[in-house]
This record gives C-alpha cells, structure tokens and sequence, in this order.
C-alpha cells in the first residue's frame, strides 16, 4: 500500500500562502521530493507509510520542520507559518531551502533512494546515473551519489561527492553528517570536527550532530566537552540519542565519574539489553 500526505501551508490568520517550497524528507534523513504550495496545498503521492519530516520555508517567514507519520490513508498536515520580526521582512529564518530538482529527476532520485533503502545498490545506480545527467550540479543528487558509493565500499568516491554537494550548497546537513560519519569510522576524529561544528551551526537543536560531536571529542580525549555535547544530544533526542550513552559513560569513566556512568549504563542497557559490550563495561564498573 502507498500513502499520500497534503500539506496545507497557512499564515497567521489562516489564509494560504502561496509559493512556499516544502521539502518532503525521511525521518532519517534524505530528501524523498519538494513541491511548490499552489494556493497554499502541496501534495506528494506514492510514498511508503512511515515516518517523514516536511519543511516548509517561504520569504518573509520563519522556517517550520514537522514531522509526520503516514497511513495508507493518506495525511493532510496543516502548518502555520510565523512572519519574521520587523526589521527581517527579506528571507527564511532556519535550516536553508535545497534549490529546487526538476520532476524528473526527483522521481529518478527517489528510485535511487528507495533501492539503497532497500539495501540494493546495484538497483540503484541506473535511476542514479540518470539523475545525475539531468543535474549534475544538485546537491541532493551528488548527496545520493556518495552514499551509493559508500554502500559499494567507494569510500574516496563518497567522500568526493559528498565534499560536492556541500561545496554547491555549503548548509546541507546530510553530507556534513556522512562526512563526519566516515572520518570516524575511518578513525580520523579530528577531521571530522570541523564537518560536524557546520553541522550543529546549521542544525543546533538537532540532536544527531552533537552525538557524534561527543564520539569525535571523546576520541580525542578531549572528555569535558564529549560529556557536554553527549548530554546535548540526549537533552535533544531522548530516547532517540540513546546510543550516545555508552560513550557518554566511557567519557565519564575517563574523568572519575564512575557512579554516573554506572547510572547512564544501567539506563542504556534496561531498554537495550542485547548490547554486550555495555553490559561488560558496568560489569567492569561494578566489580570490587
């Protein structure tokens, strides 16, 4: 079954605004397709039910992120846009807009995105190519060509196209976090920083780029700063950051704290007992 979602974009006095750019993602992360509001209604078909976020931005308005969950009944989303103060009356305030794809490479890149969903890369690289041909200079096109090259292993290859789009469109989170990303799991931390630092300056209350800020600082021994940032992302996130907690703790074992860091393990592992490396450091903490 597929799912349908309409996004009723409203000023303050419930009127439509026309010509808002609203940018439909996936929960996680990644860009499913954007829309023009006609007379205030934007609509996206198609879409496997789950979780979304939509961002609406228009001049002259402040910036709205919401997110939304589809049925396969379909959702009508209302959200009611805010004017900037006196003195801001040019421009969107928050996250920037992605410049606009065209239909059909849209649809090209949701093909793409569905099959590296999917865990299919080798399903991916046709609509991907094409895509690519329609906009080689999109942001989100270069995005989606660095994961599919992450996911065959590419890395170099990622890590050039991701450098891309942030070079086309220097405040996209999503490349900023893959690069942050990769030069952890490459054991590059201090590289990562400053991909991550543009990350929260674009993104501040989000909660996945203090988390890995706190990985990368932790990495670098640099504790008092990863146990701020790791509460950050708890404080942001909740339940969804915590997989911050274990390296919250070792942080927090590395300054003294032990007894907090037996307290956020004993958190940590009541909702996520299978992980046995957590279990095995509060074991360690709690030994004579």
């Amino acid at each position: 079954m597929r799912a349908s979602l309409m996004v009723m974009v409203r000023d303050p006095s419930g009127g439509p605004i026309d010509l808002a750019l609203v940018t439909l993602e996936m929960a996680g992360g990644g860009m499913i397709g954007q829309a023009r509001a006609d007379v205030g209604r934007a609509e996206f078909s198609g879409l496997v039910p789950g979780d979304y976020t939509v961002q609406v931005t228009s001049n002259g308005y402040v910036t709205e992120r919401q997110s939304v969950n589809l049925d396969a009944a379909g959702v009508i989303l209302s959200i009611t846009l805010r004017a900037l103060p006196d003195g801001r009356a040019s421009g969107a305030s928050g996250p920037p807009a992605m410049p606009v794809l065209a239909p059909k490479a849209q649809k090209l890149a949701a093909k793409a995105l569905q099959a590296l969903r999917a865990g299919k890369p080798a399903d991916a690289r046709q609509p991907l190519e094409e895509a690519y041909r329609l906009a080689p200079g999109h942001p989100y096109v270069n995005f989606l060509y660095g994961v599919y090259s992450s996911r065959t292993n590419d890395w170099p290859g990622a890590e050039l196209y991701w450098q891309r789009a942030i070079s086309i469109f220097p405040k996209y989170v999503d490349p900023l976090l893959q690069l942050g990303d990769a030069m952890l799991r490459q054991n590059r931390p201090a590289e990562a920083v400053p991909y991550l630092n543009r990350a929260i300056e674009v993104e501040p209350t989000g909660w996945r780029p203090h988390a890995m800020m706190a990985q990368a600082l932790s990495s670098q021994h640099q504790y008092d700063e990863a146990i701020k940032e790791a509460d950050r992302a708890l404080e942001l996130g909740q339940s969804r950051a915590a997989g911050v907690e274990p390296i919250l703790a070792r942080a927090l074992v590395a300054q003294g704290n032990k007894e907090r860091a037996i307290t956020v393990l004993q958190q940590y592992l009541r909702d996520r007992p299978d992980d046995s490396a957590a279990q095995r450091m509060l074991d360690s903490l709690r030994a004579p």
